[in-house]
Parts: structure tokens; sequence; C-alpha cells
């Protein structure tokens, strides 16, 4: 019996008006159409691009913290020199 109540959703492509025409969208039958999974790859070339520069911004806040320390301890032994007239 292929009712109402079968529970089953019907898949098809769905052509988007507004969308760039290289991107398809899948409409699952109940609600809103959804992403179709991405057969070209361009996602993991994005994620892989955003992952990188995160670490490229996590190597320059090492690199500045490094900064600060050098800089706090040549202040503390100037400091030190000074009152202890070396």
């Amino acid at each position: 019996m292929e009712g109402s109540g079968s529970g089953h959703r019907a898949y098809g492509v769905v052509s988007g008006k507004g969308y760039n025409s290289n991107q398809r969208r899948y409409w699952n039958g109940a609600g809103s159409p959804e992403s179709a999974p991405n057969v070209m790859g361009k996602d993991a070339e994005t994620k892989r691009k955003k992952r990188i520069a995160k670490y490229k911004v996590y190597a320059v806040e090492g690199q500045v913290k490094a900064t600060f320390r050098k800089g706090f301890r040549w202040i503390k032994n100037k400091c030190s020199q000074i009152l202890h007239r070396y």
C-alpha cells in the first residue's frame, strides 16, 4: 500500500531560481530544499583553506605572546641591573 501514511519521502531535483546555476538543490518532499552533496569537492577545499588560515592565526598569536614575554623579561632584567648596579 502506498498511501500518504507510508512514511516514505520522495527525492527529486528542483530547479533553484535565484541560486547559482551550477548549484543543485534537492527537495526532501517535506520542507525546504536541502543542499545537494558536493560532488566536485569545492566545499572540502574551502574548509581546508579556512583550517589552514586558522593555523596561521594561531602561529602569529604565539609569536606575539613570545615577543611580549621577551620584552617583559628584558625590562625586568634592565630594572634589576639598575637597582643592583651591575
